[in-house]
């Protein structure tokens, strides 16, 4: 398969910018004259672990790729580190290189607390983010509470069969080459908790007989990325409000200490002075903290397009990568799409890296999940950074297929980007 898709109209502006630009015109896209990017799906996709031969037995089935892909080099013998498992044991990619890498069956890296108590924070976990720093594995990791014991819920389940939903981003730390993540008590490992507590009784979508509440919460996070003013950032998805379900955007967090989870502050729209801790009281009893929520980034432009953010040397800008539905050429589709920043806050237009079948309307159009291809990222296989953070001119395009039920295998193709001459 080769395949080429023309990107993003204008001359290339900023070059090398790697530090957000506080109180810039965010929303205003004039200011920035986009590259045109031609990029290219080169040769035919790899599976880089099958679920049928390769998870682990103990996981009972329960081992497979449930997130976008994340890498890192293991501090020592510099061995690479796949990111791409599943609650509620999580076991990781392991090998030399990128060809040669193996499911650790050995033991989990992380085991989900599985707490039945929403302030907690311990509860189905899965690794989303990974950045080396020194000898330190620093890790953003996705909570899902699903209430056990609400009526209106799914009695008695905490997995995500469960449909009442609150989510957070917590923190975990891996001191031994990333053998194992161990995270602070409770709420000491709180990094992005939605103001607002658990309620299985907030609005509720039907009018007949109890039903469980919207999801909402802080969702998923990006890659971690380093800035040259020396802070970190991420990105993440926000449903901050169960009273609108439908009030969903993109939010953006640093930090200057990867080790402190309480010290990640959230864009207001002005400025990165927005915590979000735990709205509980240390007895664990519902706290709103009366703090706003964060504010979305160009939520005109990128809705919540989220899931892979890195600075791609060769483009000369940051580039977000995800699953979504835009419109090409005046039609609404879905696919995987792309993204460029010079600044974190202003982002382009997205565009089409390749349709896709997704697991949601308007892109499933037989009903099933079955076929569709989710949680795209990209990884540099010879990015400079041990954590992967910046990619160039042909990294590789890792995403999920979803073949059937829980049987999903990783897959990856390698792209090629290309900036074209102003006319």
């Amino acid at each position: 398969m080769r395949v080429a898709i023309w990107a993003l109209g204008g001359a290339l502006a900023f070059g090398l910018l790697a530090v957000v630009n506080h109180g810039a015109g965010v929303s205003e896209l004039a200011r920035v004259a986009w590259p045109t990017v031609r990029v290219e799906i080169v040769g035919e996709p790899e599976v880089v672990m099958r679920y049928r031969t390769d998870s682990c037995p103990a996981a009972g089935g329960m081992d497979l790729p449930d997130m976008p892909a994340r890498a890192v080099r293991r501090p020592g013998d510099e061995w690479i580190l796949l990111f791409a498992g599943n609650a509620p044991d999580y076991y990781v990619l392991v090998g030399p290189d990128f060809a040669r890498l193996r499911r650790d069956c050995t033991r989990p890296v992380l085991r989900s607390g599985d707490s039945p108590a929403p302030h907690t924070f311990d509860h189905q976990e899965w690794i989303l983010s990974v950045y080396r720093e020194g000898r330190i594995l620093h890790a953003l990791v996705h909570n899902e509470y699903h209430d056990p014991t609400a009526p209106n819920c799914k009695p008695g389940a905490t997995d995500p069969s469960n449909p009442c939903w609150y989510n957070a981003i917590t923190y975990a730390a891996s001191r031994d080459g990333g053998r194992t993540f161990l995270q602070p008590q409770a709420p000491g490992h709180v990094v992005a908790a939605p103001p607002i507590p658990w309620n299985p009784l907030s609005p509720q979508p039907c009018r007949r007989g109890p039903c469980p509440p919207p999801p909402y919460g802080y969702f998923g996070a990006s890659n971690i990325v380093r800035g040259a003013d020396g802070y970190y950032y991420a990105m993440f998805m926000a449903i901050p409000d169960p009273a609108q379900p439908a009030f969903r955007g993109t939010c953006l967090m640093r930090t200057a200490t990867l080790a402190d989870p309480a010290s990640w502050r959230a864009w207001d729209g002005e400025g990165f002075t927005l915590p979000m801790p735990s709205p509980y009281d240390e007895e664990g009893n519902p706290r709103p903290t009366g703090l706003p929520p964060c504010t979305f980034v160009a939520p005109e432009t990128i809705g919540t397009l989220h899931e892979s953010l890195t600075y791609n040397a060769y483009l000369g800008m940051y580039i977000l990568v995800g699953s979504a539905v835009f419109s090409v050429d005046g039609v609404l589709t879905c696919g995987v799409f792309f993204s460029l920043s010079p600044d974190l806050l202003r982002w382009s237009p997205p565009r089409l890296i390749m349709p896709t079948k997704l697991p949601y309307s308007p892109c499933n159009p037989d009903g099933t999940p079955d076929g569709s291809l989710i949680y795209p990222s990209l990884i540099d296989h010879d990015s400079p950074s041990p954590s992967f953070e910046v990619t160039g001119q042909e990294p590789y395009l890792y995403f999920v297929r979803w073949n059937s039920g829980l049987d999903r295998d990783l897959l990856r193709v390698r792209l090629r980007f290309a900036v074209e001459p102003e006319l």
